[in-house]
């Protein structure tokens, strides 16, 4: 895959990504975009509650870069990446951080590798779900980062109401 395949395949996600947040967050989404890269294994937890606290702890100590930037680095790892998936970390009315979490095809073991070395990555964009979002309603995009008050009552509500 070539750079501007890479850089096509990325745009369509973001496209897709701001379409996710527009129709299932009441946030007002900033258009000046920054990115940040994770390698899924950063993360460690052996829940999603731990697993959620260490990528807000490791993305919170890491700086924002622009488009080209980001898809410069991420290139140079173009052909051991399996699967990309973006997300909104956090946004305000200034920026919105996308996070372009990966998960590399070296990861696997010997017999799933085999399988699979020579697949192109696959891309996504993703929107987690509060535990508290109503179906059809819309949330705080900035619930897993923090999300204030707003988020701390739902969840209180949600956990002992």
């Amino acid at each position: 895959m070539n750079l501007e395949s890479l850089r096509n395949s990325i745009q369509d996600c973001i496209a897709n990504l701001l379409y996710l947040a527009e129709i299932n967050c009441w946030n007002t989404i900033s258009p000046n975009l920054l990115f940040i890269l994770s390698d899924f294994n950063e993360f460690e937890g052996t829940n999603s509650f731990e697993m959620t606290w260490s990528r807000n702890r490791v993305n919170n100590s890491k700086t924002g870069f622009t488009l080209d930037k980001a898809l410069e680095i991420l290139h140079k790892e173009i052909n051991d990446l399996y699967d990309v998936n973006l997300y909104i970390f956090r946004t305000s009315k200034k920026e919105t951080i996308v996070e372009i979490q990966y998960y590399r095809t070296s990861n696997f073991d010997a017999d799933y590798f085999a399988l699979v070395k020579d697949n192109p990555p696959m891309f996504h964009s993703k929107i987690s779900l509060p535990p508290y979002a109503p179906k059809g309603g819309k949330f705080d995009i900035n619930w897993e980062s923090g999300g204030g008050i707003d988020h701390l009552w739902k969840s209180l509500l949600q956990r002992y109401g």
